[in-house]
């Protein structure tokens, strides 16, 4: 049997995709291995994806019409241009919010090459294949340029951004109980909070389970700082 949902650990990444930019996504991990959500990154990369009610699979094309594919975790198997690929049951993992495929199969399979840093959480996604996202920017950028060429300008009012000490965004979080007939109960509490600190965006994730000690380990911290009127920042 493959593992389970609970074997993972969910955390939250930084998708860099070489010439287009970057974004946090969710993720799962396990023994440093990472899980990416596949209709993330396809919707984020602008390719056609239709994922079933259930989650348990995600079907549409791959950047054209024909090259139609379909991806199933009841049978652990990946059908791309009328090829079949056959993955083992831990290869793919489904959640409640999302269907993870180990990342290594999206430069294999759809020539999407991931590089995970474990240090920082972040994955580098590189590849030679001209994406949707990519020729969108690309014909952006032309039209940009034919408007400069024939002096028609665009009115805009540039608002500039503030950096508060300190302000409280979004809180999110889950109460996850399983219990089997004459055993202990498992009880896992996530909360996730968003916040402004020192004028830097913070996300802070914490995670407890009444089975295994309250670590540090555990939690997860990200602070972050952008001015983009300050080169050094």
């Amino acid at each position: 049997m493959g593992a389970k949902a609970q074997d993972y650990d969910e955390i939250t990444v930084f998708l860099n995709i070489q010439k287009v930019g970057g974004a946090d996504i969710p993720a799962v991990i396990r023994d440093e291995t990472v899980y990416l959500p596949i209709a993330d990154i396809f919707s984020f990369l602008r390719i056609k994806n239709i994922p079933s009610a259930q989650l348990d699979s995600i079907s549409g094309f791959f950047i054209n019409q024909q090259a139609t594919y379909l991806i199933d975790k009841l049978n652990n198997r990946i059908t791309y241009q009328g090829k079949v690929f056959d993955l083992k049951s831990d290869d793919l993992v489904k959640t409640e919010t999302n269907l993870y495929l180990k990342s290594t199969f999206f430069g294999q399979i759809f020539g999407l090459d991931c590089s995970f840093s474990f240090r920082s959480l972040s994955v580098m996604l590189s590849t030679k294949l001209e994406l949707p996202i990519i020729k969108e920017m690309r014909q952006e950028q032309m039209r940009s340029n034919i408007n400069r060429l024939t002096g028609e300008t665009k009115a805009d009012t540039t608002i500039g951004r503030k950096f508060p000490l300190l302000h409280f965004g979004m809180a999110d979080w889950s109460v996850i109980s399983n219990q089997l007939l004459g055993e202990k109960a498992d009880v896992r509490i996530n909360l996730d909070l968003g916040t402004v600190v020192a004028g830097g965006e913070a996300n802070v994730r914490l995670n407890y389970s009444n089975n295994t000690p309250f670590t540090e380990k555990q939690q997860q911290y990200l602070w972050r700082f952008v001015n983009n009127d300050q080169p050094l920042m």
